[in-house]
């Protein structure tokens, strides 16, 4: 198990250490996640403090807590004067150590299911790691970086944006050797002003890229040829519906929430797959996944059977079976506006009777 040494985070964030070194191979900023042998990041939140909940972690096994406060219990700390700061740098450290394949992935829509599609693949290759639920900003993804220390083969991690220079910032603590870039629409536009921000926004990821690294680009965006440019000078992996995508759909018979029959192109061959994620955005990021499959070199059989293997994600898709023979959907999960089409134009495919339910989120607590 890899790890980072108390001494080494200090350095890297200017401070010089006064305390005891510790070897660190997690990161936890909730006390009930703590593991042994975990940096506790004691953050101050708008309604919890996590600098009372230190001497929990230390129960649950902590080697060392990073504070903005002087800490009282006895155990190696680090004061800082930004405590996301130093999770960013400590999650920045592991991935500096780890010898794992990394993907990351970004996009108004699909990022999960991407991811999802992804892991499945990976994970029959090797030791894998990948996001776990929506922990994908500014301390979600310190926190994936940090469970390289398992020392995987494979890591996927999914960057999410709140304002311009999110995704930059991410990239950068990263540094993925496969960026995918699903799509930049309207989701999030009235935090961002325009989807021309969007595009800019998410196109952060292909900033920078050298030519050891594969850009997996959305063909069916009328902002491809921008992107193509950005990404400059690392090798490009296409995949849409588009017949002109390196990986492109040819075929798909959609059986509404039940999945589709997709028969696609991947490295010139044809393969006709049964996927349980429904509708066109399901097939999509199948098409992105088997994208990052051949970029990484993965057996053509593994990205079958991991396309396959995908069921909906919780949230997105995930289907019910009520009493009586109703069939619940539930495809609650932050919405956009493209994101509610997609899903009723799957509702459209199904036999009636058939209802949509639809509320903002305060309908539903």
């Amino acid at each position: 198990m890899s790890s980072v040494n108390l001494s080494l985070l200090a350095h890297q964030l200017g401070l010089s250490l006064e305390c005891e070194d510790v070897a660190l191979t997690g990161l936890a900023i909730d006390s009930r996640q703590v593991k042994p042998g975990d940096l506790f990041a004691a953050i101050e939140g708008a309604t919890v403090d996590g600098n009372d909940f230190i001497d929990a972690a230390i129960a649950n096994g902590a080697a060392a807590v990073v504070s903005a406060q002087s800490v009282r219990q006895t155990i190696p700390s680090l004061r800082v004067n930004n405590v996301e700061k130093a999770c960013a740098d400590f999650g920045l450290l592991m991935r500096k150590g780890a010898l794992a394949k990394v993907v990351g992935i970004t996009g108004s829509a699909g990022k999960t299911t991407a991811k999802a599609f992804v892991e499945k693949m990976c994970a029959r290759a090797g030791n894998t790691i990948a996001t776990r639920g929506n922990q994908n900003n500014e301390l979600g993804v310190p926190l994936t970086l940090a469970r390289l220390s398992s020392d995987p083969e494979f890591a996927v991690v999914e960057m999410g944006a709140a304002q311009r220079g999110d995704i930059a910032y991410l990239t950068q603590m990263v540094k993925p050797q496969v960026v995918v870039l699903l799509n930049a629409l309207e989701a999030h536009v009235g935090r961002f002003g325009s989807v021309e921000t969007i595009v800019e926004t998410k196109g952060e990821i292909l900033d920078g890229l050298t030519p050891d690294v594969v850009a997996i680009l959305n063909a069916d965006q009328p902002h491809l040829n921008g992107w193509k440019e950005r990404a400059q000078p690392a090798s490009i992996i296409t995949f849409g519906m588009n017949s002109e995508a390196d990986i492109c759909c040819l075929d798909a018979v959609y059986r509404g929430f039940a999945g589709t029959s997709l028969t696609f192109s991947m490295c010139g061959q044809r393969y006709s797959i049964e996927l349980a994620v429904p509708g066109t955005a399901g097939v999509m990021n199948a098409l992105a996944g088997a994208a990052v499959g051949v970029a990484l070199g993965l057996d053509q059989d593994d990205i079958i059977a991991g396309l396959e293997a995908l069921d909906p994600v919780e949230g997105r898709g995930k289907t019910r079976l009520l009493e009586g023979g109703i069939c619940l959907v539930d495809d609650s999960y932050n919405a956009s506006p493209s994101s509610v089409t997609a899903a009723i134009s799957v509702l459209a495919t199904t036999p009636p009777p058939r209802t949509a339910v639809l509320g903002t989120h305060k309908c539903f607590r």
